[in-house]
C-alpha cells in the first residue's frame, strides 16, 4: 500500500525579504561538471584545479538545511536524480510570484529535465502555474520586490522570456528588465535587493541604462568587488527583513551587511560556491510574506 504525499497549503511569495516560510531544496549528491554551465565551472573544468567534492558540498548543503529549519523555515527536499548533476540549484527551475508559479524553461541542455521532475512537487502547493511557450526563463533571473519585478536578461533568461513575464504580471507589478553581460550566469549573482532602497550590486556587470534604473530606486548601494562577486557575495537569502543568510567566506560583505543593520547568519559554503552558486541559488521559496 502506498501513501500519497500530502497536499500543501501556501499563499505564495510577495517579496524578496519578507519572512521566509517554505522552500524547496535538493542535496548536491550527484554533482559533477559534465558540461560547464557557468564561469566558475569553466574555471575548475579547464584550469586543472581540484573539482568540487560532492561529499563536502552535501555536508555544507545539509548545514544550510539545518539552519533554515532552526529558523522555522519548512524545507522540502527533492530526491536527487543521478542524471541531473546541477539539480541542487533549485532556484532556477521556477519562481513563485504572488500566488503564481512560473515554471522555467531551462536553457542549458543538461538542466532541461530539472523543471520536469520538479513540476509535480510544485503542483502540490495548489498555486496557479504558468510556463512560457517560447524563450527561456530561469528563477535566478527574477527578483520579486513588492510592486517591482526585476528581470535579468543575459546569459539564461532572454527577451522572449522577459516579455512573457511582462505579459503575465504587468497588471499588478512594474516589470523591469535589467540587461547585463552574459559572462554572469544569473541576475542574483550580481544584484540582491535588501529593502528600503538598499541593494547589493556588482556594478560593472550591467549596461548603463539598467544600472541607472537600479540607482533610481535603490539610492543606498553596497557595491561588490570582483572577488566578492565571484565568491557569491550578492547571492544572499533573507529569513525576514532584518535577518539574512550569507556564506562565511564573504567576511567583508557580511561586515557591511551588519553595518547596514542586518543580523547575518553565516554558513560555510566554500565547496558549493565552486559550482557557481550560493545560498539563494540553492533555495526555491514557495511561501514568503511581503516585506
Amino acid at each position: 500500500m502506498t501513501t500519497s504525499r500530502p497536499l500543501h497549503s501556501a499563499r505564495g511569495c510577495y517579496s524578496e525579504t519578507g519572512r521566509l516560510r517554505k522552500v524547496i531544496m535538493c542535496p548536491p549528491t550527484h554533482f559533477e561538471i559534465v558540461e560547464p554551465t557557468n564561469y566558475m565551472q569553466w574555471v575548475y573544468w579547464s584550469d586543472g584545479l581540484p573539482r568540487p567534492n560532492p561529499l563536502v558540498m552535501t555536508q555544507q548543503h545539509n548545514r544550510l538545511v539545518e539552519i533554515l529549519r532552526e529558523e522555522g523555515v519548512e524545507v522540502e527536499l527533492l530526491p536527487p536524480v543521478p542524471s541531473l548533476p546541477y539539480q541542487h540549484a533549485t532556484r532556477d527551475v521556477g519562481v513563485v510570484i504572488g500566488d503564481t508559479i512560473v515554471l522555467g524553461n531551462m536553457k542549458e541542455r543538461t538542466r532541461k529535465l530539472e523543471a520536469e521532475v520538479t513540476e509535480p512537487v510544485l503542483a502540490e502547493y495548489k498555486l496557479r502555474m504558468v510556463r512560457p511557450e517560447r524563450g527561456f526563463v530561469e528563477g535566478g533571473d527574477v527578483v520579486v520586490e513588492n510592486g517591482n519585478l526585476w528581470v535579468g536578461v543575459g546569459r539564461r533568461t532572454d527577451e522572449w522570456g522577459a516579455e512573457f513575464l511582462h505579459e503575465t504580471f504587468a497588471r499588478d507589478r512594474e516589470v523591469i528588465p535589467l540587461r547585463f553581460d552574459p559572462h554572469y550566469t544569473h541576475l542574483d549573482t550580481i544584484f540582491s535587493v535588501l529593502g528600503h532602497g538598499r541593494a547589493l550590486i556588482y556594478e560593472p556587470a550591467f549596461d548603463d541604462a539598467s544600472l541607472q534604473r537600479i540607482k533610481e530606486t535603490h539610492p543606498h548601494l553596497i557595491s561588490l568587488t570582483k572577488e566578492e562577486q565571484e565568491n557569491g557575495g550578492a547571492n544572499v537569502l533573507f529569513l525576514n527583513p532584518e535577518k539574512v543568510v550569507s556564506i562565511a567566506e564573504n567576511a567583508s560583505v557580511n561586515e557591511r551587511l551588519e553595518q547596514a543593520g542586518f543580523e547575518v547568519v553565516t554558513v560555510s559554503y566554500s565547496e558549493v560556491i565552486k559550482s557557481g552558486g550560493s545560498v539563494r541559488c540553492d533555495t526555491l521559496p514557495v511561501e514568503r510574506q511581503g516585506a
